[in-house]
């Protein structure tokens, strides 16, 4: 579970910024809190703030700092930095995720100087109450690290300080990702280092979305339980009776795509059917093509497609494209896949979640999600517009936090329960006055009643 992200020096972010996913005493709603050793933890988290205050790049910063993890430097955006401050280009940028996994808090973040590609300085750490156990530390400039030997067994010690020596100056990419992607063998010698393995594999499995990309490739539809999803469909009154799933070829799959989006799909699709734990657990992967939707599995036998098709009010033999429903539908059969979620300690980050939906249908949803983290654990960190869910009888006043521009075009980020409301305030017409903040403000720079 996600319990703080903190980031500096990226975007519209100049000084470091946090938001924290840690509850406050607010005594409604403590049925959906996850109890960690020390502290509660918020299961849900809404960003409000006007247009370019700075939602996306909060969302951005968390995709940002997972894609070097899992990828390295070498394709990151060198010009992220906050460009309005001249120094800043020269200066070290901030990222750190605080999280609990297996019961125990951790922090685990690095600094990176963007505009060269180069990571300064990476850290895990393991909070305590009373003194912090560092698991490891490097830093590509004085080139000292450090390692918690507790974690390995004495007979790999020397075989760590090597490849701590060889590492220690590597620049583009981070460590512990490639300690876990690289060094299977060494981890399964070593039970200590499993931590390790479960901490990178959370950070993994973190879903982030931006308005033009799925949150989770329509995982709700490989779920098996296809009474739940038509269920919920109907509830959501999208008018989809079935779901139908029509064994296809990879030539028709691909059939009418230029050579250039053909070439790079059958890329994508042969470094999937290679991947072993893919074949292992018959994993799915998702192609949208042309408005139509696929599945590829990998198994034993190579690659097998269906395209997805819907029904719509129990006519048979009727059978529609992902294409041919509405944006909205669209949206929703993708954020199903939060409400519908087997996985445990599972972060779903949802950037303008309001897009392409009714401003009841965006509510209803987010009553579902409440009302489904009471029985699990999972997280749900969204950016909206949708002031109908400033109502403190439906959110608590620690799930609610603004993002608003300084005078210098920074971003700020502020929780909702500093001005310290009552629990039964009406809260939505103030903040739509400009009382919290994170609403805008506009200037009468010239009057349509006049000629332009």
């Amino acid at each position: 579970m996600l319990t703080r992200f903190t980031v500096g020096n990226f975007r519209s972010f100049d000084k470091v910024q946090s938001l924290s996913m840690i509850a406050g005493s607010i005594q409604k709603h403590k049925e959906r809190l996850f109890k960690a050793p020390d502290f509660k933890v918020l299961k849900f988290g809404a960003l409000y703030g006007a247009n370019a205050s700075g939602k996306s790049n909060f969302v951005d910063a968390m995709q940002f700092a997972l894609m070097i993890l899992h990828f390295g430097t070498k394709t990151c955006d060198k010009e992220s930095y906050f460009r309005l401050n001249i120094g800043n280009k020269k200066k070290n940028s901030y990222f750190e995720f605080e999280f609990v996994v297996d019961g125990k808090n951790f922090a685990y973040g690095f600094e990176i100087l963007i505009s060269e590609g180069s990571i300064i300085e990476e850290w895990l750490i393991e909070l305590k109450p009373q003194k912090n156990r560092i698991l490891f530390t490097r830093n590509t400039e004085t080139l000292k690290y450090d390692f918690n030997k507790d974690l390995i067994e004495k007979k790999s010690y020397e075989r760590l300080s090597i490849y701590f020596d060889d590492y220690k100056s590597v620049r583009d990419k981070l460590f512990l990702g490639n300690l876990v992607s690289e060094k299977n063998d060494f981890i399964k010698n070593n039970p200590g280092l499993e931590i390790l393995n479960d901490i990178y594999h959370w950070l993994f499995n973190i879903n982030v979305s931006s308005p033009e990309t799925p949150v989770t490739g329509y995982d709700c539809l490989t779920n098996k339980d296809s009474a739940k999803l038509l269920q919920s469909l109907k509830c959501f009154a999208t008018g989809i009776s079935d779901i139908k799933f029509n064994n296809v070829s990879k030539e028709q799959v691909l059939k009418d795509l230029p050579q250039k989006d053909r070439s790079r799909i059958e890329e994508q699709l042969t470094r999937f059917s290679a991947c072993p734990h893919c074949r292992k657990k018959h994993a799915k992967s998702t192609l949208k093509i042309n408005g139509n939707l696929f599945f590829a599995t990998s198994n034993s036998k190579g690659l097998e497609f269906q395209e997805v098709l819907f029904e719509h009010n129990d006519v048979k033999d009727v059978l529609f494209s992902l294409g041919d429903e509405s944006d909205g539908t669209q949206r929703l059969l993708d954020l199903l896949s939060v409400v519908l979620c087997k996985e445990k300690n599972t972060l779903f980050v949802i950037d303008e979640i309001d897009r392409c939906l009714h401003p009841q249908l965006t509510v209803y949803f987010v009553k579902k999600f409440l009302n489904f983290a009471k029985k699990k654990n999972i997280q749900l960190l969204i950016s909206t517009h949708e002031s109908h869910l400033l109502d403190l009888d439906i959110l608590r006043q620690d799930e609610i936090f603004f993002v608003e521009k300084r005078n210098d075009g920074s971003s700020e980020i502020y929780p909702f329960d500093r001005f310290k409301e009552r629990f039964d305030k009406k809260i939505e017409k103030p903040y739509l006055e400009g009382r919290y903040g994170g609403s805008p403000i506009f200037d009468d720079f010239f009057s349509f009643d006049e000629e332009v």
